[in-house]
């Protein structure tokens, strides 16, 4: 059955018309979710519904037709999965902004949706506040991460490695070219990885060593031995 469907602008703009309206695309392949999802944005000002479908390859057409500011995208849908439909829009659309929101809450999968070009990552079983906070920093920011992927802030006292809290593999590979003053752009190349991917594991980083700054993660890095 095809559950798309186009909404006309002006049923559902809301009373400030001469406020620009971000005009969003729902997709997922749960007509519950798009309603509640759908009853949620319209409660917020400055969000508008332009469309919404069930199916990725659906999803496509309907990225190409309406130009959307805004997708909210599912990560597991029957035929093309939401990483593919992201794929798929970033090849001609660069400008869209595309949440993926997903039952699974795993670093590796927020990872994925980032490297096929998604701006954010939002697992599902969200409360209210968490959307907005996620649409407004994709909107404004252009990038967000559910703050249950980012790891707890820990102190980064001591000038041996045994006092450094365990960062992953990924996490030091990253350490060790920012302290060495690559760009963002140089290590998503020399890794391999989007420079979303890069900036995701960067400010994973600095949370989990409790520094806000490339010179702090620099002199951090240098402490602990760990340029060698």
């Amino acid at each position: 059955m095809n559950e798309s469907i186009l909404y006309h602008p002006r049923l559902i703009s809301t009373a400030d018309d001469h406020m620009h309206q971000t005009r969003t695309l729902l997709v997922d392949d749960h007509l519950l979710a798009r309603a509640g999802i759908r009853a949620l944005l319209e409660s917020l000002p400055g969000y508008s519904v332009v469309g919404e479908c069930a199916d990725g390859t659906e999803a496509v057409t309907m990225a190409k037709t309406l130009s959307p500011d805004l997708i909210l995208l599912d990560l597991m849908m029957p035929g093309l999965s939401g990483i593919e439909v992201a794929r798929h829009i970033r090849s001609f659309n660069h400008d869209t902004k595309i949440l993926m929101l997903s039952v699974v809450d795993r670093q590796e999968s927020a990872e994925k949706a980032l490297d096929a070009g998604a701006n954010g990552y939002l697992a599902k079983d969200f409360i209210f506040q968490e959307l907005a906070d996620a649409l407004s920093s994709v909107r404004e920011r252009g990038h967000y991460i559910s703050p249950r992927l980012q790891p707890s802030p820990a102190g980064s006292e001591g000038a041996d490695k045994s006092s450094a809290p365990a960062l992953t593999a990924r996490q030091l590979e990253i350490l060790k070219r920012v302290a060495s003053g690559m760009t963002t752009k140089t290590i998503a190349r020399e890794l391999g990885i989007s420079p979303k991917t890069v900036e995701f594991h960067r400010s994973q980083l600095m949370q989990r060593v409790g520094l806000r700054d490339v010179a702090g993660l620099t002199r951090y890095a240098l402490q602990h031995a760990l340029l060698d």
